[in-house]
C-alpha cells in the first residue's frame, strides 16, 4: 500500500518526525553558538570614525573569506587566542556596529563618535543596525573584549575532529597604565582585519624605558630634590650604645685626670694647677744658644728656595674646617679624648676604629655637624694612649724607619687604606657620599693619611707628615689634599721636594723628586726656623762630630717644631683636645686659619706666598 499521510501509521509518525527535526534545528544553532567567532572590541577615534569603519569592513571580509569556521581549544586563563588560515564554506565578515554604553539602548548608525566597535559577526550579511542589549566592556590588556570572547571553546572544531589544535598565543605580561591608555587610542585609530595585537604598537609607540644607573646610597638616607640636583642628606650620627660608653668609660675617666697633671687639654675639661711652660721655654731657649754658638744660626751661602704656587681654584667647596681636622688628628693621640664639636661614626653603636699592633695602624672615625665624615691616622706613639697598649710604639717607629730608609711602602700604610674603604663601604649604608669622606692625622698618622689620599683620590689634611715612596702624575698638586708643614720642623723635611736635609736625604728637586708629599704643602711658622736644620744637615757626613752635631739638632728641631699644639698656635686653633701643648717652640706668626676650609686655605696660604707645589 503506498504510503499517505493519512495513513493511520503516518499520521502517529508525524509528531515524532516534526520533534527530531525541531531538536537537530536546535542543535545546529547551538553548535553554531559554540563555535561561533569571539567578538573583539576596539573604539575607533572620533576624527574620521566613519571612514574608518568602512575601510575596516572591507579588511574584515577579504580576511574572513580565507577563513574558517574550525577553531582551536581556548584555555580559560589566556587572554587571546589565535587561529590558523583554514578554508571553509562558511564566511565570517568584520562590520562596523554602533554600541553605546547605556543598558538598554539601540544603536542609531556606525558613524558615531562616541563608543562605536567593529564586532566579526558570524553571518554573510553586515548588520549596522542591530542592536545591542547590556553590552559590558572588559579592558583587558589594553584593549576592550565582550562577554562572549572570555566564554569557553568547544575542544574540537565543527565537522573536523581529526585535525590537530593550534596551540593559543602566550598571555602578554601586563602593561602599565599609560600604555594600556596608549593601546585603546592606537587600536580605536587603526582597526585591522587580524585579531587585535597589542604587542607590537605598544613597543612602537610607547618604548619601555631603560632602567637609570643607580646610585650607591643608604635606604634610610633622605633625598632632597633642589633645582634639578639630588642631594643626598646622610642619617645623623647614632650614639654610643651603652656597653660602648661603659667600654669608653676608663679612657675617660684616665682622661681627666691627665688634664688634672696639664699633660691634655679641652676646650670644657678642668684646669690644671701645674704648669710645665716655663721649664719648657728654658730647656728649648738654652737649646738655641747652643746652635747660636755652634755657628748653625748664619744664613747658609746656598739656600734653595721652594716653587710658590699661586692658588687660582674656586674657595668654594665644602669641607670640614682646619680646626676640625686638626682636632681629629690630635684626638688620636689622647686616651680618651673626643675633638671638639666631633661625634663618633658609629656602626651598630660603636665608634668605627681600627689598631693593628703588629703594623703600627690605628684610626677612628668621627662626624662633623655637616655631616661628613674624618678618618683620623694615629701617630707615632700614640700619645697618651702608650698607657694601654705601648707595644704598639715598635711597630710604630719601624713604619717610620722604613719609609726613611728604604723606597718601601709600610703595611701600615696598606692598613689604613684598607681600613678607610671599610669606612666608605659602611658610610655609603648610611647614606654618605665618597665626597663625604675625609682623611687626616700628625706625623706618621699624616703620612698614612697622605698615602690613602694618594690611592684612592680623597681630600683632607695631613699634619707633618715626611714624603711618600710611591708618586703619581702631578704629586696631587691640584688633589683636595693639603700638607701643612711647620719651617724648622725635621719631619716636614724627610722628602724630596722641600730643601734642607741634603745630603742626609736624597737629591732635592722642586715639587718632586724620589720621596715627594702628596698634595700642596702650606708652610707655616718663621722660615728662619728652617736655618739651622740645613747648616746642620750639611755637616752629615764629614766625620762622627758632624754626624753627632746633626743627629742632636735633628731631635732638637723636631721637638721644638713638631707636635700639635705648636700647629694649633700658627693655624689659630683652639686645642680641643690637646696634648702636651705646652712642649715646643712657637716662632712666627698665628695665622687665622682655623675657620677655614680646605679650598679657602690654599687661597689665603696662596695670598701668602707660602702655597708650595708638591
Amino acid at each position: 500500500m503506498v504510503p499517505s499521510s493519512r495513513c493511520p501509521d503516518n499520521v502517529r509518525r508525524k509528531p515524532v518526525r516534526y520533534g527530531l527535526a525541531i531538536v537537530a534545528i536546535g542543535t545546529g544553532i547551538g553548535l553554531a553558538g559554540a563555535t561561533g567567532q569571539a567578538v573583539a572590541w576596539a573604539e575607533p577615534g572620533t576624527a574620521g570614525s566613519s571612514g574608518q569603519s568602512s575601510g575596516s569592513s572591507s579588511q574584515s571580509s577579504n580576511h574572513s573569506a580565507a577563513g574558517s569556521g574550525h577553531r582551536p581549544k581556548k584555555k580559560p586563563t589566556n587572554r587571546r587566542s589565535t587561529r590558523a588560515d583554514r578554508s571553509s564554506a562558511a564566511t565570517k565578515v568584520r562590520v562596523p556596529r554602533t554600541v553605546h554604553t547605556d543598558t538598554d539602548t539601540d544603536t542609531s548608525t556606525s558613524t558615531s563618535t562616541s563608543t562605536s566597535t567593529s564586532e566579526t559577526v558570524p553571518t554573510g550579511q553586515p548588520d549596522s543596525t542591530a542592536p545591542q542589549k547590556n553590552p559590558v566592556r572588559l579592558t583587558i590588556l589594553g584593549k576592550i573584549r565582550s562577554p562572549e570572547s572570555e566564554a569557553p571553546e568547544s575542544d574540537t572544531a565543527k565537522g573536523d575532529s581529526s585535525r590537530s589544535v593550534t596551540p593559543p598565543a602566550p598571555t602578554r605580561v601586563a602593561q602599565t597604565t599609560a600604555e594600556q591608555t596608549t593601546a585603546e587610542q592606537t587600536t580605536a585609530e587603526e582597526p585591522v582585519a587580524e585579531p587585535p595585537t597589542v604587542a607590537k604598537p605598544l613597543r612602537e609607540i610607547v618604548p619601555r624605558a631603560r632602567p637609570s644607573a643607580r646610585i650607591a646610597v643608604a635606604p634610610r638616607a633622605a633625598a632632597v630634590t633642589t633645582s634639578g640636583t639630588t642631594v643626598t642628606t646622610p642619617d645623623p650620627p647614632e650614639p654610643l650604645s651603652p656597653i660602648a660608653e661603659i667600654a669608653a668609660l676608663p679612657g675617660r675617666i684616665v682622661n681627666t685626670v691627665l688634664q688634672v697633671l696639664d699633660i691634655t687639654v679641652t676646650a670644657d675639661g678642668p684646669k690644671s694647677p701645674i704648669n710645665f711652660a716655663p721649664i719648657n721655654d728654658a730647656v728649648f731657649a738654652a737649646f738655641r744658644e747652643i746652635e747660636n754658638s755652634l755657628g748653625l744660626t748664619k744664613t747658609p751661602a746656598v739656600q734653595p728656595v721652594p716653587p710658590a704656587e699661586v692658588y687660582t681654584g674656586p674657595t668654594t667647596g665644602k669641607t670640614p674646617t682646619v680646626a676640625q681636622f686638626l682636632n681629629a688628628a690630635t684626638a688620636a693621640y689622647v686616651f680618651g679624648g673626643t675633638p671638639g664639636d666631633l661625634k663618633p661614626f658609629t656602626v651598630d653603636g660603636r665608634q668605627m676604629e681600627s689598631t693593628n699592633v703588629l703594623t703600627g695602624m690605628s684610626a677612628k672615625t668621627w662626624v662633623t655637624p655637616d655631616g661628613q665624615i674624618i678618618i683620623a691616622y694615629q701617630g707615632t706613639t700614640g700619645g697618651t694612649n702608650l698607657l694601654h697598649n705601648p707595644l704598639i710604639v715598635i711597630s710604630q717607629v719601624v713604619a717610620d724607619l722604613q719609609v726613611i730608609f728604604t723606597d718601601t711602602t709600610p703595611q701600615a700604610f696598606t692598613d689604613a687604606l684598607v681600613f678607610e674603604q671599610q669606612v666608605e663601604a659602611a658610610a655609603a649604608e648610611q647614606g654618605y657620599r665618597t665626597e663625604d669622606i675625609f682623611v687626616t692625622g700628625h706625623s706618621l698618622g699624616g703620612w698614612e693619611a697622605s698615602y690613602v689620599a694618594q690611592q684612592t683620590g680623597l681630600g683632607g689634611i695631613g699634619f707633618e707628615s715626611p714624603g711618600l715612596n710611591t708618586t703619581v702624575p702631578g704629586n696631587g698638586n691640584d688633589s683636595g689634599f693639603v700638607n701643612v708643614e711647620t719651617y724648622g720642623d725635621a719631619a716636614a723635611y724627610m722628602a724630596t721636594d722641600l730643601p734642607g736635609l741634603q745630603p742626609f736625604m736624597p737629591e732635592y728637586v722642586p715639587g718632586g723628586g724620589s720621596k715627594p708629599h702628596y698634595g700642596a704643602i702650606v708652610m707655616v711658622g718663621d722660615p728662619d726656623a728652617a736655618i739651622p736644620l740645613m747648616n746642620a744637615a750639611a755637616l752629615w757626613g764629614t766625620g762622627p762630630v758632624g754626624d753627632v752635631v746633626f743627629l742632636v739638632d735633628l731631635l732638637g728641631n723636631f721637638l721644638q717644631y713638631h707636635l700639635p699644639g705648636i700647629q694649633a698656635y700658627h693655624l689659630g686653633v683652639t686645642p680641643d683636645p690637646g696634648v702636651v701643648t705646652w712642649l715646643g717652640y712657637a716662632a712666627g706668626p698665628a695665622d687665622d686659619y682655623a675657620d677655614m676650609t680646605i679650598p679657602e686655605l690654599k687661597k689665603a696660604a696662596s695670598d701668602a706666598g707660602r702655597l708650595i707645589s708638591a
